[in-house]
């Protein structure tokens, strides 16, 4: 049995994504993701200059790769996360 909030999402229809989407709430988050990014890309520069990037370059590359992960999250994204560990338990789980 899955989990209800599971259940919720692999159950959105485009259309409730999309009112979701355009909230006004999700939309000044959505924008909060952005100057997040923003801050940063800010940083990075910051630090290539004064010539210690390298030691917080991956750091920063994975921080900025999953704010725009979840910046442009999209409903086939998370339909597809939960097939897929649907997909892996079923493999793991042994057969009686």
């Amino acid at each position: 049995m899955r989990p209800p909030h599971e259940t919720l999402l692999l159950g959105l229809s485009e259309q409730e994504f999309n009112l979701w989407r355009h909230n006004p709430l999700t939309s000044a988050y959505l924008s909060y993701l952005g100057d997040q990014i923003e801050a940063f890309r800010t940083a990075a520069a910051d630090l290539l200059e004064q010539g210690n990037l390298e030691p917080q370059a991956d750091v920063l590359r994975g921080r900025l790769l999953t704010l725009r992960e979840l910046q442009t999250l999209t409903l086939p994204d998370i339909h597809n996360f939960y097939r897929n560990e649907e997909t892996e338990q079923s493999v793991a789980a042994p057969s009686d």
